[in-house]
């Protein structure tokens, strides 16, 4: 399969997913999506289950990607804490898909044991990022050195997860997801 199949085929996926949801995600919707037959889909993508995961991991590392390059340039750990959680409460519509993406398999996963280890081990590795950059903020004296870094990240992880649903669902504004992120920045890292 070339690159420009696949990635047309996990693009349109991920834009099945999100505007209808992986309980009415049909495979000959994400065929005609992506302009190739159903066939093939199935020929390099066995099983639904097999798509969604490939799709997931793929808008995943993209996003994750995204949110890499905007905190590279931070100053201090806080400035790196910052923009890890602010990137993904972003305006931008592949985030947002990316987040339906996200809250569709963090759900799924809950009834599906096979795919709980892939979205544990993505999640883990978003807590493992900003437990990086608060510990570099304690050292750096940008957080205060008191501040239990692994707790801290696990909050502040809780609080992504949940300002980012209440987005998607339209409970909160980004405005409001972005003013809550920080409001808890401010409540976790300085003392």
């Amino acid at each position: 399969m070339s690159e420009t199949t696949k990635q047309a085929l996990l693009e349109a996926a991920c834009q099945v997913i999100a505007e209808q949801g992986l309980e009415r995600l049909r495979t000959q919707s994400v065929a005609e999506a992506a302009g190739c037959s159903k066939a093939l889909l199935h020929y390099h993508y066995g099983s639904r289950r097999e798509l969604v995961l490939a799709a997931f991991v793929y808008t995943d590392d993209r996003a994750v990607e995204a949110v890499r390059k905007r905190s590279e340039t931070a100053e201090n750990g806080l400035e790196t804490v910052r923009s890890l959680l602010l990137a993904w409460a972003s305006d931008d519509g592949d985030m947002r898909r990316h987040w339906i993406v996200w809250t569709e398999m963090w759900h799924w996963s809950m009834f599906d044991t096979e795919l709980r280890r892939p979205v544990a081990n993505r999640h883990n590795a978003f807590i493992r990022s900003l437990a990086e950059a608060i510990a570099r903020g304690t050292r750096d004296g940008s957080i205060d050195e008191r501040v239990d870094v692994e707790q801290a990240a696990q909050r502040l992880a809780a609080c992504s997860d949940s300002f980012g649903d209440q987005a998607v669902i339209g409970i909160k504004t980004p405005d409001e997801v972005r003013a809550a992120l920080a409001a808890a920045l401010a409540h976790e890292l300085t003392r």
